[in-house]
């Protein structure tokens, strides 16, 4: 492997981004769309928001999917709009006219949803030239966890409904459902570069979309993919309680049986406090895997390492309370003051990973509560770092 390891940048959190002014977006509790509603009700807000993070320095934009699935589309009420009408200041406090006797259907769904694909693409076309710091297009297809989709969301505690839902196969059947809504479409599926299983809880989940990508993700159409889990476990344990060692092995593990190994694996929407000491974990047990494995000589052991992939959570002593859905001030954070800065914080935690020298490229970006300006400061800091460990790569 190169001594440099190559460094991208992901996008921030698109639905607290939404919520901050100019924007104002205003998420009911029970939704069942979040800033996947945006499809249906402003698309140019999204591009807006695309935009941003663009000119922010992103290579890499995540679409407005993590929760969009066809179980949410059929419990959304279809909006009223006249041809001529237009998305006012009123209508993002959540006062649009729905029609209280129609929702989407299948058909309308899969096209709503695939229509986030050429809504990231085209964010880099029209602000390329224009003073953005990236000469990357890529665009990431946002499949979150089945957790996403419930009512209230269980991505942080791994509860998933119905009891068919918590094995290998149910997640197999519902993931491969989503994922062939993008493949299935020729136009679509070639504008995507990445595909991202995101906030993963659970190990069972990890194991059944390995699968999918071993059945649809083929040489003929191969797309980069990544798994990411979320930690929000004190012990560092996924919600299912599976330590780290676990959890890189149902990534990673080689067996004809466990599917497709990923391009990337990672972790996201997690507390940056908790983020170096996970990347340790991940680094020590890919390690051991890589040492175990009899097939592999030591060449083969250095390049087999895929590329890391961390956006952590912009809270800054924030709790994401999942009944309220709302974010509450952690009293033990605010106790112990001002935190520091993210974006130093984040470089400092990335220049150490490329030090070390395992990972074959690092992807990073920032979760919930991180806005352009984040990942601006985020590229800043580390180009001025100095250190050989590492190259920030455009294109």
């Amino acid at each position: 492997m190169s001594s440099e390891v190559p460094v991208r940048f992901l996008d921030g959190g698109l639905g607290t981004t939404l919520e901050l002014p100019p924007h104002n977006a205003k998420f009911q509790a029970d939704s069942s769309l979040w800033s996947s509603d945006f499809l249906i009700t402003s698309p140019d807000t999204l591009s807006g928001v695309h935009k941003a993070f663009v000119n922010a320095g992103a290579d890499v934009l995540l679409t407005a999917t993590y929760q969009a699935s066809l179980e949410g589309f059929a419990a959304t009420k279809k909006l009223r709009r006249s041809a001529s009408s237009s998305y006012s200041k009123q209508d993002k406090t959540g006062s649009l006219s729905r029609d209280d006797s129609a929702t989407y259907g299948k058909e309308e769904a899969s096209a709503l949803m695939r229509s986030a694909v050429p809504l990231a693409k085209n964010a880099f076309s029209s602000t390329h030239g224009a003073g953005s710091k990236s000469t990357s297009k890529h665009v990431a297809l946002s499949l979150g966890s089945y957790g996403a989709i419930m009512q209230p969301s269980t991505e942080y505690s791994g509860d998933y409904k119905p009891e068919r839902m918590r094995s290998v196969e149910g997640l197999l059947e519902w993931h491969e459902e989503r994922l062939r809504i993008f493949k299935d479409d020729e136009a679509t599926w070639n504008e995507i570069d990445y595909v991202s299983f995101e906030t993963l809880p659970v190990l069972q989940e990890v194991q059944a979309v390995r699968q999918v990508m071993a059945k649809h993700n083929t040489t003929q159409h191969y797309k980069e993919w990544w798994i990411s889990c979320v930690f929000p476990n004190d012990d560092l344990t996924l919600p299912d309680g599976s330590p780290v060692s676990a959890v890189v092995e149902a990534m990673l593990s080689d067996r004809d049986d466990e599917g497709q190994r990923p391009w990337g694996i990672g972790i996201n929407c997690t507390d940056i406090k908790k983020l170096d000491k996970l990347l340790h974990q991940y680094e020590a047990a890919a390690q051991k895997m890589l040492d175990t494995d009899p097939s592999l000589d030591a060449s083969a052991k250095r390049t087999n390492w895929p590329w890391l992939v961390t956006y952590p959570d912009g809270a800054q002593g924030s709790v994401y309370n999942t009944d309220t859905q709302e974010w509450e001030i952690d009293p033990e954070m605010k106790a112990k003051g001002p935190q520091r800065p993210w974006h130093e914080e984040l470089a400092e935690i990335i220049k150490g990973a490329a030090e070390r020298g395992h990972w074959k490229g690092i992807l990073v970006g920032g979760c919930c509560k991180t806005q352009p300006d984040d990942i601006r400061k985020l590229r800043s800091q580390l180009a001025t770092v100095e250190s050989d460990a590492y190259f920030l790569e455009s294109g």
